[in-house]
């Protein structure tokens, strides 16, 4: 069995190969060979991504938007908000009341 070269199988994944090239590969493919399938698996799964090439961008973000978020906000307002009831002084609260 004839297999594609290691570039005809870059290509296909690229999807750069020409259209017969493509039907090339397919054929091969679907004759089972599972050699070159396995390699177009490999050509095509993603490169992985060091932690230290996003970690630092992504600190950044949470810190700004904590920041943000906190500017945005008066405590009073959040604890109104997560607590659903309007925050009144003690005093305040039985003068209502008595009225």
């Amino acid at each position: 069995m004839d297999h594609p070269s290691e570039e005809t199988l870059k290509r296909f994944a690229a999807g750069t190969a020409p259209r017969e090239e493509n039907r090339a590969v397919v054929a091969h493919l679907v004759k089972g060979c599972s050699a070159c399938a396995r390699k177009l698996r490999d050509l095509m799964e993603p490169d992985p991504v060091p932690r230290s090439s996003y970690e630092a961008a992504l600190d950044r973000f949470d810190q700004e938007l904590i920041e943000s978020l906190e500017s945005s906000i008066s405590p009073a307002q959040t604890l109104r908000t997560v607590l659903s009831f309007p925050l009144v002084p003690p005093e305040e609260e039985r003068r209502r009341k008595k009225g």
